[in-house]
């Protein structure tokens, strides 16, 4: 399974989304590795002491050049503490961007192939999505895209009028995950982007700041976050995905989401404070 994430606007926590995803994926729902491709440059490396010039995106865009004598995916593998494996990316825009770039000589299809027939599940972090982005090629291989957006007006509201362009990109399956933020209730956007986006909501995952320490390697804590409300909440998630992944079928076209004439969703706006439950 291939599942791509990333968001419309600003940064509200795609990297941690996805290496929660990894963290919490079901036992037997196919060993999950996470892709840094964040045209933005990485930060897993700087984070978790990762030597530079080893293993790494830069590496996999390498022996995909080198086509029948490439390495195995897992060569390019580094194992976090706890055990979440993930390809870095270079920290620098420019060098990330370009790196990226180098992946359609024939990295890209090494972890398609990891995927596929090496029965892993690929976690795609895009970081920012973008028509223009290097990392288009995951969201064409996706099974499933995950668009994270934080409980904001101005988040969701642009998450409404680029949903058109999502659409184009043609991906089997997608889901809007709402990020909590603090001292708020998102319960209630949930439920009112859910009259329009129906069961493609997911969400909403707490705003969780000692399991997100834990997952960029800034804390260090005996059950990790299992049992920590992100880890539940992603597990959900995680189980739900698993559950319906797909099983060598024909890949489904996008489900358009309701809209209007150009394409655009029209999510509801955010009630007033007296309206709020």
């Amino acid at each position: 399974m291939i599942i791509a994430v990333g968001s419309l606007k600003g940064s509200p926590g795609a990297t941690t989304l996805a290496l929660a995803l990894a963290d919490r994926w079901p036992a037997g729902g196919g060993e999950p590795l996470v892709v840094e491709a964040d045209p933005a440059g990485g930060d897993l490396a700087a984070r978790f002491g990762l030597l530079a010039g080893g293993r790494g995106l830069v590496t996999l865009a390498a022996a995909g050049r080198r086509g029948g004598q490439a390495r195995p995916v897992d060569d390019h593998v580094h194992e976090l503490p706890g055990g979440l494996q993930v390809i870095p990316a270079p920290a620098g825009a420019e060098q990330a961007s370009q790196v990226l770039a180098e992946l359609d000589g024939g990295g890209w299809s090494l972890l398609w192939s990891a995927a596929r027939t090496g029965g892993r599940t690929v976690i795609v972090d895009c970081g920012r999505l973008d028509p223009r982005s290097p990392t288009l090629p995951a969201l064409r291989a996706a099974d499933v895209l995950l668009l994270v957006g934080r409980a904001r007006d101005d988040e969701l509201a642009h998450l409404a009028a680029r949903m058109h362009v999502v659409q184009g990109w043609d991906v089997p399956d997608w889901y809007v995950v709402v990020i909590a933020q603090p001292h708020q209730a998102p319960e209630y956007r949930v439920r009112e982007i859910g009259r329009v986006l129906g069961s493609r909501v997911l969400g909403p995952v707490p705003y969780d700041t000692t399991a997100a320490e834990v997952l960029a390697g800034r804390r260090q804590t005996r059950t990790g976050i299992g049992r920590s409300k992100l880890g539940r909440t992603v597990a959900d998630i995680a189980g739900h995905l698993a559950a319906t992944a797909p099983a060598d079928v024909e890949r489904q076209a996008l489900e358009a989401a309701p809209g209007g004439i150009d394409g655009r969703v029209a999510l509801p706006p955010a009630p007033t404070r007296a309206g709020r439950r």
